[in-house]
């Protein structure tokens, strides 16, 4: 069980250590270094990436010991720091520097009651600031922002039907026959799913395939109904 530490990080021992590690790819990827790191790209890395990610997460959630999960969230370290490895060898025009200072500017820009004078938030005031600060500065950077816009289409299906009601709820274009919440607990809401799936089986249907589907429709069709106008 992974437990909170009252000791402070010693911020000279974190800039050591990530400069180290990061000087350490540096070499791996750099002409007479490994050439399979060389022959690396962001799109090969992608599967690593998600696996690492995977990893760290089923490391949390079997509350393995804090050395494990430590180890497994420097494998996501290691992916950051290959891809900003990567972007600086080929010139796209950002290195670990431009990533860190731009995740710093986005993190104090999105606070402003830790960072600026806005007094006390609560969690549900914090949630719904932080989504539009979020979609503010996308649309300043898209132009425009459609209500289903920056949701990942390569998303794992289910996160991303998730994420889809609830853009189309705060938007109020979430048609429901009721608003008040469901008491269905994790683990009986977490049952059907598994029935879902096992009935998909049976059928010989893909479920992730069906719900990406049918997730697509029930968006177009609510952000359909959504913009028709009122009728008297």
């Amino acid at each position: 069980m992974v437990t909170h530490s009252e000791t402070p990080a010693n911020p000279t021992n974190v800039v050591e250590a990530l400069l180290g590690a990061y000087e350490t790819v540096r070499t791996m990827v750099r002409p007479g270094g490994c050439a399979w790191h060389a022959d690396q790209s962001h799109e090969s890395l992608t599967p690593f990436l998600i696996e690492e990610t995977a990893e760290f997460v089923d490391a949390i959630e079997r509350e393995l010991p804090a050395a494990e999960v430590a180890s497994e969230l420097g494998d996501v370290l290691y992916q950051v720091l290959f891809h900003s490895v990567l972007a600086e060898r080929d010139g796209e025009g950002y290195d670990l520097a431009a990533v860190a200072a731009g995740l710093n500017a986005k993190l104090i820009a999105r606070h402003p009651h830790v960072f600026a004078d806005r007094g006390y938030m609560s969690v549900d005031e914090l949630n719904a600031e932080w989504e539009r600060l979020k979609e503010d500065a996308a649309g300043e950077a898209r132009g425009s922002r459609g209500v289903l816009d920056g949701i990942p289409a390569g998303m794992p299906t289910l996160a991303r039907s998730a994420k889809v009601i609830e853009r189309l709820k705060r938007a109020g274009a979430l048609i429901t026959g009721g608003s008040a919440p469901s008491e269905r607990s994790e683990a009986e809401i977490g049952a059907d799913l598994l029935a879902l799936v096992r009935e998909a089986n049976r059928a010989g249907v893909d479920p992730d395939r069906a719900l990406r589907i049918a997730t697509n429709v029930f968006a177009a069709e609510h952000l359909a109904a959504a913009a028709e106008p009122a009728t008297e």
